[in-house]
């Protein structure tokens, strides 16, 4: 009778769970980085820096569908790279992991801002996480090897 509800126990806490990313994320607690290199030079190594890090590109838009400050409005170039969602296992649950990185034109060379989400689903909620600086900063330390080349 123990092994049944044991097993039962382990059927009714593991299952399926959703989990909503937005495409957009937000731009709270983004990380910043200036490069003194043109944008077209910037944007080839920032793609290049995600897909070896292990991200894969979904979409590319203009900022200003998204964003609602001036700084998007500007008349430098600028663009808005989005990430599919990435899954990483753990022992009883997984991490869901999304990035979006924002290259704009600055006087001096191109700003690449990186906002980061992550959701680990609970068993009563999902704890969310906005700040992840060995995801960022490896990311930030490809585009300055690759720039660097």
């Amino acid at each position: 009778m123990k092994k049944w509800v044991c097993v039962g126990l382990a059927i009714l806490l593991s299952g399926c769970v959703t989990v909503k990313i937005p495409k957009y994320l937000p731009t709270d607690s983004s990380y910043k980085k200036r490069y003194f290199s043109s944008f077209d030079d910037v944007l080839a190594a920032t793609k290049q820096a995600l897909v070896d890090t292990g991200w894969k590109i979904s979409d590319m838009a203009s900022p200003s569908v998204f964003e609602q400050d001036a700084s998007a409005q500007g008349p430098g170039k600028q663009i808005l790279i989005f990430m599919d969602i990435r899954q990483t296992p753990l022992i009883l649950s997984s991490r869901y992991m999304s990035i979006n990185v924002y290259l704009r034109s600055v006087d001096d060379g191109t700003e690449v801002e990186i906002r980061y989400m992550s959701v680990m689903p609970a068993l009563f909620k999902s704890l969310k996480s906005y700040k992840n600086d060995a995801v960022v900063n490896k990311i930030f330390d490809r585009i300055a090897q690759f720039l660097e080349v």
